[in-house]
């Protein structure tokens, strides 16, 4: 062989490779090989080093097998296996060839290993962020540079409707759709594309048709929406692909408002009306205008009736999508109403003014009653100064709202006279309802744990009968089953002398830190919220003098009053700590500080968080985290447990994947006897003999179905990783193994002896015994020297405390110096017996191992063969 060739080919290989010889010992390796191995394994091959390094480094458990393929490959054999490496696992494939001289003899095998983990990385990544996209709350499009969609998740389906082509795996281009256009995603889209970077606008993308219940009229109601888009760039800096985010936002753009019409107006006080009044012929010219719509437009700076005007074709009925709605009722036949925002500039002394103004727009179709043709209604409202106001409204309303929904607390009011209990829709949000549905005390106090069930009742009977306010600590279950502790605050409210109204709120006190950044710097409300919370919080001025202090940190600090004075007078061994250092960086920073600090005398660690305020004051949040530290300590316990708890699942894989060999290996000697018993019968006319024999076809059936009924038993046991072990008599289970091998026995002749006198009986899984036994009886009748009768005795005895087993047979033996170190090898056979597989020696030493016990074995060639089995102890 030329080994400066062979060296020079093998470093050429990207991937590792090494060269042994076929007694298995190392001879070169590539330097990725070399550097692979110390990496992953830690050790370093050297010439003339044994495979048996290797495997036993790689993968001990896997050793056989390793070995196993090995010899196929020195047999000549281009063998493909995977392992895995390391913890957490690095999985390899690893291809073994042989390598030949010129004069065709082997002389070596060549290892290539192959990393899988990028290939099986690289799938889970894809899987899981496939998953995520496609579970995101917000609506998520994939297109081409040039606007062709091509794919999105479900919850843009649902924004887009299934009409729409795109969800319909249709060819759909985003710049070619004209809603788009004026919509604003067209210019979106195409800032993203000009710029290369990330866009975020809002955009009124659609309307939605409601249809009011119980009238046939349908309400226009936008939707509005955050549309982000951003590129993703390939490699020469180019757009590969375009994603579009859309998350609605309709709450948060629009108060939606309902006002009751009357469908039906008499002609005779159109003039009157507070509306405005404007009749349509169906080719969009002015018919008819009332004096209130008259007054607008002489306020709008335009006729009091513009003859001229035509809805459909009006530039400023266009800029704003009346000219659709009035063709959407004149083609529909039905009645539409939309609210409008309409900006325009004014002619006033000096020059021009902005307007803005908002128009509640109903249209619905009319039937000239006398030339029969049909004409629209529109009924214009200026809802200009109603809509200032409920933005207004709305906007304290939001404060509101994000205010008790960033600090979870939720509202509660319970009358007195009629029983009504009514909830804010934070509180329904906390409890995971939808809100607003029908709620009652019984159904409220059904939320409560048992235990703080029976403390509410308490507490709302003492406030209903004696006016005593509550402020408990309770746990509550959501409807979706999630356990919430929470703060429940209630207090009454007279009237008259008399209790009325019960009222409080509801914290959510879980997760105490979301909400420490929207405090109130109210004094009153702070200690309110603060007093709720269980956390120590208090405010100190850049001075040290403490302005506030929770009920939670006085708890903590365990001393007098502390309010108005020096934090470090009182707690003088604070004055050049840790904490004093900390307090100085914040203020120094102006940005929060977060440290643990031990304090020596109560011997306990607190975590604490130092935020500055605009007055220049500091926050002080503080919590006890003794128990976390402790926690620590016990981590390393944990640790050694886990690890024990994974050798032992290992093991019990490892037995499961013996019974499915036991299924197969145990099952095919009764087969086999089933297959001869019927040859016998046919062979034979006497009908007493096919009655004999038909006794033991029913005995052997009976046999395997118990068989395999207790395989099914003890598979469905070891899911709960526990072998079910029970008191078995040795001489009772080798008879039933004799039934099933009736056949084999008396056409071998073996001699079948037994000594259980010493120990007759065993605490053993039935299913490994009997295999055990039935392997060791089937391995003296197939092994059996032809010259003389085959015999095999068992025998039972007791050593320090275990249970051995000795069965020996006068068969053919085995020549141990040769086969020693692979007499229990999956597979390995030893002999040319053509029923022989390899797998019941392997089977046998994995079941008595899986039990903690273990298996010899004494021979010699034409002697026979002694097993010797010692159980573990029970």
């Amino acid at each position: 062989m030329n080994n400066a060739l062979l060296n020079q080919v093998v470093e050429a290989f990207p991937d590792a490779v090494a060269v042994f010889d076929t007694s298995l010992r190392f001879v070169s390796c590539n330097a990725a090989f070399a550097a692979d191995h110390i990496r992953y394994l830690g050790t370093e091959m050297k010439p003339g080093d044994s495979m048996y390094k290797l495997c036993e480094a790689c993968c001990p458990e896997l050793l056989q097998q390793s070995l196993y393929n090995w010899e196929r490959a020195i047999a000549g054999e281009r063998i493909t296996f995977a392992v895995a490496v390391g913890n957490p696992p690095v999985h390899f494939q690893i291809n073994l060839s042989p390598l030949f001289n010129e004069e065709k003899v082997q002389e070596a095998v060549v290892m290539v290993c192959r990393s899988l983990q990028p290939e099986l990385d690289a799938r889970e990544n894809e899987r899981f962020f496939r998953s995520v996209l496609e579970h995101l709350p917000a609506g998520l499009q994939q297109f081409t540079p040039d606007g062709w969609s091509k794919d999105l998740n479900e919850m843009q389906r649902q924004i887009l409707g299934e009409a729409h082509p795109a969800v319909n795996n249709l060819p759909y281009n985003v710049y070619q759709d004209p809603i788009n256009r004026r919509s604003g995603l067209h210019a979106l889209l195409e800032e993203v594309a000009r710029k290369k970077i990330p866009v975020k606008k809002e955009m009124l993308l659609r309307y939605n048709e409601e249809k009011e219940e119980g009238q046939d009229v349908v309400r226009l109601v936008p939707l509005y929406y955050e549309g982000t888009g951003f590129p993703v760039l390939d490699m020469n800096g180019e757009i590969a692909y375009l994603f579009l985010i859309l998350s609605e936002i309709t709450e948060k753009k629009v108060a939606q408002i309902s006002l009751e019409k009357s469908e039906r107006l008499l002609y005779n006080i159109v003039e009157n009306l507070p509306v405005g009044y404007i009749q349509f012929d169906n080719f969009g010219f002015i018919r008819r205008v009332n004096q209130t719509q008259r007054r607008f437009f002489a306020h709008s700076g335009l006729d009091e009736q513009p003859t001229a005007y035509n809805m459909i074709s009006d530039p400023f009925a266009r800029l704003f999508e009346m000219d659709r709605l009035f063709m959407q009722v004149l083609q529909k036949g039905k009645m539409m109403r939309a609210e409008k925002k309409l900006e325009f500039e004014v002619d006033v002394a000096g020059g021009k003014m902005s307007r803005e103004i908002y128009l509640d727009l109903t249209m619905f179709p009319v039937e000239d009653p006398v030339d029969k043709d049909q004409i629209v209604v529109a009924l214009v409202n200026d809802i200009t100064e109603k809509k200032r106001q409920e933005i207004e409204n709305a906007k304290a309303q939001e404060f509101l709202l994000q205010t008790g929904e960033i600090g979870k607390i939720g509202g509660w009011e319970y009358d007195m006279a009629t029983r009504r209990l009514r909830w804010s829709a934070q509180t329904y949000k906390i409890h995971e309802l939808p809100p607003f549905a029908t709620m009652t005390r019984e159904k409220a106090m059904s939320f409560f744990t048992r235990d703080s069930r029976k403390k509410v009742r308490q507490a709302l009977l003492a406030c209903m009968e004696h006016g005593k306010a509550f402020d408990l600590p309770v746990s509550l279950h959501t409807a979706r089953g999630n356990l919430l502790q929470v703060r429940a605050i209630g207090k009454p409210e007279y009237r008259n002398g008399r209790i009325v109204r019960l009222y409080g709120v509801i914290q959510d006190v879980t997760e105490q830190f979301k909400i420490r950044d929207q405090l109130t710097r109210n004094t009153e409300l702070m200690r309110l919220f603060f007093d709720t919370i269980d956390m120590g919080y208090a405010v100190m001025d850049k001075e040290g003098k403490v302005n506030f202090i929770n009920r939670k940190a006085q708890e903590i600090v365990d001393h007098g009053k502390v309010i108005g004075r020096n934090i470090f007078e009182v707690f003088p061994m604070l004055e050049g700590s840790t904490f004093h250092a900390r307090v100085r960086q914040c203020m120094t920073l102006q940005a929060p500080v977060s440290f643990s600090y031990y304090l020596p005398v109560p011997d306990k660690w607190y975590e604490f968080l130092l935020a500055p305020m605009q007055d220049g004051s500091i926050s002080i949040f503080t919590r006890n985290i003794t128990e976390s530290k402790k926690m620590q300590r016990e981590l390393r316990k944990a640790n050694e447990q886990l690890s024990s708890l994974n050798k032992y699942l290992v093991n019990q894989n490892k037995q499961l994947e013996d019974f499915a060999h036991i299924t197969s290996h145990n099952l095919r000697a009764p087969i086999a006897n089933l297959k001869a018993l019927m040859q016998i019968m046919n062979d034979t006319d006497s009908e007493e003999e096919k009655g004999l024999y038909n006794s033991m076809f029913q005995e052997v059936i009976r046999n395997i179905d118990e068989t395999l009924n207790d395989l099914i038993e003890i598979v469905q046991i070891r899911k709960d990783l526990n072998v079910e072990r029970e008191r078995l008599l040795f001489e009772e289970r080798l008879q039933k193994v004799k039934d099933i091998l009736f056949v084999d026995i008396e056409t071998s002749g073996i001699d079948l002896t037994t000594d259980f006198s010493e120990a007759p009986d065993i605490l053993y899984p039935r299913i490994y015994l009997d295999s055990i036994l039935q392997n060791l009886l089937t391995n003296a009748i197939k092994y059996r020297r032809p010259d003389i009768r085959p015999r095999l005795h068992f025998h039972s005895r007791i050593e320090e405390g275990c249970v051995v087993l000795t069965a020996e047979d006068n068969g053919v033996g085995i020549d141990m110096e040769r086969y020693g170190a692979k007499l229990f090898g999956f597979r390995k056979t030893f002999h040319k017996n053509k029923d022989a597989k390899g797998i019941g020696l392997y089977i046998t030493k994995s079941q008595i191992e899986a039990m903690g016990g273990s298996i010899q074995a004494e021979s010699r060639i034409g002697t026979g063969t002694k097993f010797i089995i010692t159980f573990s102890p029970e």
